[in-house]
């Protein structure tokens, strides 16, 4: 007999089954999702050195509130998200689900 499943509650089994094969959290597994659909809208270009203390300057001109080693401590703590993020799509595109 065939049981009728509400679609949020599909949804939800649906993401719960796929968070557990790639070993990540259901909510970890949405924000990566999130972040992937984040990435597409932006329009990215690779920056020199120079270019990023030109940016951290300005920031220092227009605001008072970050500091060259806040800006670094950002860009490490993206880095590793970024690295967290690419380690769910691999596991993902191992799976076929991506």
């Amino acid at each position: 007999m065939a049981t009728k499943i509400k679609n949020s509650e599909g949804v939800k089994l649906l993401i719960n089954e796929v968070a557990k094969a790639v070993g990540v959290s259901p909510k970890e597994l949405i924000e990566y999702y999130e972040w992937k659909a984040n990435l597409k809208k932006l329009k990215t270009k690779k920056i020199t050195r120079k270019e990023i203390q030109q940016v951290l300057n300005e920031w220092k001109s227009k605001r008072t509130g970050i500091s060259e080693e806040k800006a670094i401590e950002i860009y490490y703590e993206a880095e590793e998200e970024i690295k967290r993020w690419k380690e769910i799509e691999r596991k993902l595109k191992k799976l076929g689900l991506e």
